[in-house]
């Protein structure tokens, strides 16, 4: 299939780094900002959709490969593994097989007897082969994966045998007939590429999630009795535990004693790399190892995350539903499908990079020396170097170094502040100050130690614009105002939202105020002996004009027309 397993919804990736922070292998690549799954370093644990806070990332769905297989008449088998009964509250596995044949599912079988054969196989091949001691058991496909990407060495020590959904496929196919369209349901995504590897394929068509088929069930409003019903049912003995940490064991009726040398039993990633680089030391002996990527086993598989309480409840369950359940299938050994595979070596070259270039990479993150590397780990990685190597294999950016940019966004809002020759002040909506500019210091005469976390009051008496601002939400531009005696500035005050803080801009104005007041100061006085001046030169018009015989009407309405004139001109 060509749709990715696990893909990234940009819109809802947020540039967190959590994904790689988790991943175990480091096989995420963050490219503008978006963190991307690389398919040839993923080992298909799930991890990276567990823990997604913004659920980003998403599973490919095989609803569609089901329904097409249904409209094109094959027949639709389902295999359903162990870890059901943790994730439905069912009364009986019948309950369930009638509600997924409710969906068009021609048969449904127990991914348990699968589990049954994987296991016994597994405790012969133990006994067989003393020179591959320590065994590790096949049935987790992302133990494999990680064995076959990353600890290739070991793969010798890899049980050549299938996983149990492998085996039932096979099993089912035999009798359902080879056109039979085989869809197995559990928790794991590992399955998804599991079934498309080349040394199994064929054996199943689709891997549907227990998640994805609730929502089907829901979307098909199905349901079914969740209340247990007297009677046996066809079961696998232990193997009904396969889902459990030490299922596989108990399945192959070994000793599963914890406090035994002879077998190892553990789960979760990082305590299966241990035990990995432990069997590739020498340093451990044992006969078996079974070491399941999910900790508690697949009752905790990353496609069981909607499933209501935590692992042991999980744990609970299958048990009490396999204690329900104690009638035996058993099946002849000649009846057994082929239970063989190989492996292959899949791990990718490391590229070797030289102390110089790592030396580069970490300088542009303003890394000098070995004092600077703070090796925090918020960008995903456990140390500096190995995010300068993550940068330089095209896995990381420059930027994703946290406190670096914080310091360069210190860095840059300091030279901001520095080089404005505004004042800025910054105060929280209580109207306490919070950052002063040093242009704010020189105006108001004060340092910021002195008037950080004061009123804001104590720079500025007048404080209805600041109220009026808060309060409404909406900002003021540039309006003058005189805040002092001796200050008068273009007043800019705004909020800054989802911070709840506001920030004031103020430029001072108060000389270009007073030589405006100056100004119309001398205008006013100007217009004011203008009028003396034509009142008296009317006085005189009007004498002369007496002593000429003449009328003073029109010299009047000229001086008028230019006394007029004048108070207009003092308007504008």
């Amino acid at each position: 299939m060509s749709e990715p397993i696990i893909s990234t919804n940009p819109a809802r990736c947020r540039d967190c780094y959590r994904c790689v922070r988790s991943c175990d292998v480091k096989a995420i690549r963050v490219k503008d900002h978006q963190a991307q799954i690389v398919p040839e370093l993923c080992i298909l644990c799930g991890t990276c959709v567990r823990v997604c806070p913004q659920r980003a990332k998403s599973i490919r769905s095989d609803r569609q490969a089901v329904l097409d297989a249904q409209k094109a008449g094959r027949r639709i088998v389902a295999s359903v593994a162990p870890s059901a009964p943790a994730f439905f509250a069912m009364s009986n596995f019948q309950a369930l097989a009638e509600a997924i044949k409710a969906l068009g599912f021609d048969a449904v079988e127990e991914t348990a007897v699968g589990a049954r054969m994987v296991g016994l196989a597994h405790g012969e091949y133990v006994t067989r082969a003393p020179d591959r001691h320590p065994v590790i058991a096949s049935a987790c496909p992302v133990v494999v994966n990680l064995v076959e990407r990353y600890y290739p060495d070991l793969i010798p020590h890899l049980a050549p045998i299938v996983s149990p959904m492998i085996a039932h496929g096979r099993l089912l196919r035999r009798i359902y007939g080879e056109d039979a369209f085989i869809v197995f349901i559990g928790p794991c995504i590992a399955k998804k590429l599991e079934m498309e590897d080349e040394a199994v394929a064929g054996a199943v068509q689709a891997v549907m999630s227990f998640r994805g088929l609730k929502h089907w069930f829901d979307h098909q409003g199905i349901q079914f009795p969740t209340t247990p019903a007297p009677g046996s049912e066809p079961a696998s003995e232990k193997a009904r535990l396969f889902a459990l940490e030490g299922g596989l064991i108990g399945t192959a009726r070994m000793n599963t004693d914890i406090l035994g040398t002879e077998m190892i039993m553990t789960s979760g990633l990082e305590a299966c790399q241990d035990v990995l680089k432990d069997i590739r030391a020498g340093r451990l002996k044992a006969g078996l190892v079974e070491l399941l990527a999910c900790r508690g086993g697949c009752v905790n598989g990353p496609a069981m995350a909607d499933m209501p309480g935590g692992i042991y409840l999980a744990r609970q369950r299958v048990m009490e539903f396999s204690a329900r359940h104690q009638s035996d299938l058993s099946l002849a050994r000649e009846a057994w499908p082929d239970l063989g595979r190989g492996y292959h070596d899949r791990s990718l070259p490391a590229p070797a990079y030289s102390e110089a270039q790592i030396r580069e990479v970490l300088q542009r993150v303003n890394k000098f020396t070995q004092e600077d590397e703070l090796n925090c780990g918020a960008c995903g990685y456990p140390t500096c170097r190995d995010k300068a190597v993550a940068t330089l294999r095209g896995l990381a950016e420059v930027t994703m170094c946290i406190p670096y940019m914080r310091q360069r966004s210190e860095s840059l809002r300091q030279v901001v502040m520095e080089a404005t020759p505004n004042a800025i002040l910054i105060f929280n909506r209580d109207l306490i100050i919070q950052d002063l500019s040093p242009s704010a210091e020189k105006i108001f005469h004060c340092s910021l130690p002195e008037v950080q976390g004061q009123p804001l009051s104590r720079l500025i008496p007048v404080m209805d614009d600041f109220v009026r601002v808060r309060d409404s939400g909406e900002s003021m531009i540039g309006k003058t105002r005189r805040i002092l005696d001796d200050l008068v500035v273009e007043l800019t005050i705004v909020c800054v939202k989802g911070q709840g803080l506001m920030l004031a801009i103020l430029k001072d104005v108060t000389e270009r105020e007073n030589e405006r007041e100056r100004f119309n100061a001398l205008r006013t006085e100007t217009l004011q002996r203008t009028r003396e001046v034509v009142s008296k030169q009317m006085r005189v018009a009007h004498e002369i004009a007496h002593l000429l015989g003449e009328t003073t009407a029109e010299s009047k309405t000229i001086f008028l027309h230019l006394s007029r004139l004048l108070e207009e001109e003092d308007h504008s």
